[in-house]
């Protein structure tokens, strides 16, 4: 068993007939075990002949049972494999639905995988902890029915976890390996890469944030976007608390787009609460006057602030301050903020989950996947919205 479990997780697929022998003998193993377990369990708790009938007759009982499930379940495994793969819907266009068919058929041989795994690990590990329980008996512990069923149930939710984790980590770096790239290439000339730290100091000295004394970025999407570059990072900037213990100050996109031109003085604009604080008071303190727009719905949601009110209004025109509203509107994210300096406006989305929107989606759910690339995707097309409309 040792060694074609070895084979099995180096990650090339053994045959159904393989399979089947393994968890089969897995099986076997825990059944007697089992046996072994009670015999020397009832002797030790009842010795002499009600001992020795226990030991017979009740552990030969269970021994079968557990070999006939083994068999069972062996028998189910090893008949032949159907692969068929996923048919792509075309709905959201060639490349997307390529790439979630992949995805849906990574997903179904992460599962297969995980049942098989689990079918013998779950067998051994409970046997493992049965062997344990039984020398702990010989030693003079009170082996009970009850221990010995807990000690049986805990050693197969083992197995499965193992089994479950492993397949998790395979399933989450063909996500981010195979899938986020060619989500980001969908886009143009962007890639999907591990995140560089974003450059914070302007942000910390116009207050866009609260106090913050700790910054993490995870992922990124960077490259050009219609001549402008853009990153998009998973930033999280952690805030002092009580005593050395820290709170999260911000956790959400930044996005860092580049000007074609000035944009004249410094413009900030962002929302009272919600991850930004009392943004308005800081403002206030920091010495910058607020501007008003000619544009209720837009100032319901943002605060614009900045000395030069004439390019404040010239940078916030109509398509930008549009582009702004319907980021603000996805569910997936609170109020953004935003700073302009120079050639840089970078906006600041926080998340209204503390999830990471580019992890892999749980591969136990049909649905999960499909519907977290096209949410990702909805996302970043909003985020380009906004290069859209700084490029005009």
């Amino acid at each position: 068993m040792t060694t074609e479990a070895a084979q099995t997780g180096a990650g090339e697929a053994p045959a159904p007939a393989q399979i089947g022998r393994v968890v089969f003998i897995a099986f076997l193993g825990l059944a007697a075990i089992a046996w072994i377990g009670i015999a020397v369990s009832a002797n030790a708790r009842m010795p002499g002949i009600v001992g020795v009938v226990t030991a017979i007759f009740g552990g030969f009982f269970l021994a079968v049972l557990i070999a006939a499930v083994g068999g069972w379940i062996a028998l189910k495994l090893s008949e032949p494999r159907v692969t068929a793969r996923p048919a792509p819907s075309g709905a959201e266009g060639p490349e997307v639905s390529a790439m979630l068919a992949d995805l849906e058929t990574e997903r179904l041989e992460t599962v297969r995988q995980l049942q098989e795994r689990s079918a013998w690990r779950m067998p051994a590990c409970a046997a493992v902890g049965l062997c344990v329980w039984t020398l702990l008996a010989l030693g003079g512990a009170p082996g009970g029915p009850v221990d010995f069923v807990v000690v049986m149930i805990l050693g197969a939710i083992a197995g499965y976890v193992w089994s479950s984790r492993e397949q998790a980590r395979q399933y989450s770096q063909f996500y981010t390996q195979r899938v986020l790239p060619r989500l980001a290439a969908s886009f143009g000339e962007i890639t999907w890469r591990p995140a560089v730290m974003p450059d914070l100091h302007k942000l910390r000295e116009e207050q866009v944030f609260p106090t913050f004394v700790s910054a993490a970025a995870g992922a990124e999407l960077a490259g050009t976007y219609r001549g402008l570059a853009v990153h998009i990072v998973e930033l999280k900037l952690d805030a002092p608390s009580d005593g050395k213990k820290t709170k999260t100050a911000f956790d959400g996109l930044l996005i860092d787009i580049g000007l074609k031109r000035e944009a004249g003085d410094i413009v900030l604009a962002g929302a009272d609460g919600g991850a930004f604080g009392n943004f308005g008071a800081r403002m206030t303190n920091n010495v910058r006057p607020r501007v008003t727009l000619d544009d209720p719905e837009f100032e319901r949601v943002y605060q614009v602030y900045g000395p030069d009110a004439e390019a404040a209004r010239a940078l916030l025109h109509s398509a930008l301050r549009q582009s702004l509203l319907r980021l603000a509107r996805l569910q997936e994210f609170g109020s953004p903020a935003l700073m302009a300096s120079g050639r840089r406006l970078v906006i600041a989305a926080p998340k209204a989950a503390p999830i990471s929107l580019f992890a892999a989606p749980p591969f136990a759910q049909s649905n999960a996947g499909h519907d977290a690339v096209l949410a990702l995707r909805e996302d970043i097309t909003a985020v380009l919205a906004v290069a859209d409309a700084a490029a005009e």
